[in-house]
């Protein structure tokens, strides 16, 4: 079921952002580490602020290029690897959608 009072907006191509689309589910607030992978031998330190079944908020500076799809490791109980896609960016928070699987949230 889709959860219309929570959205997030998404980044156009102009850098503003457009109307807000519904969130696939509830977010659960956390302060959890993480790292994206954005080569062989390169990856960047980020926070993951929230999650949700379908996606997540996560801090990055914003000086840090990202591209459209790339993997996440997530270190909670055990160190998780997910493929994420960027959805929306706004200074250092953004927002990505799970490929594939997802991740659970309990």
């Amino acid at each position: 079921m889709t959860d219309l009072r929570e959205t997030d907006g998404v980044e156009g191509g102009d850098g503003r952002d457009s109307a807000p689309i519904p969130r696939a589910g509830r977010r659960r607030r956390l302060i959890q580490q993480g790292r994206i992978v954005l080569g062989p031998d390169h990856s960047v330190a980020c926070e993951i602020a929230d999650v949700s079944t379908a996606g997540a908020r996560l801090r990055i500076p914003a000086r840090i290029a990202l591209p459209d799809t790339f993997p996440l490791v997530i270190a909670a109980h055990d160190l998780r690897t997910v493929t994420v896609r960027l959805r929306w960016r706004r200074g250092d928070f953004v927002g990505v959608t799970f490929e594939g699987a997802g991740f659970y949230v309990e």
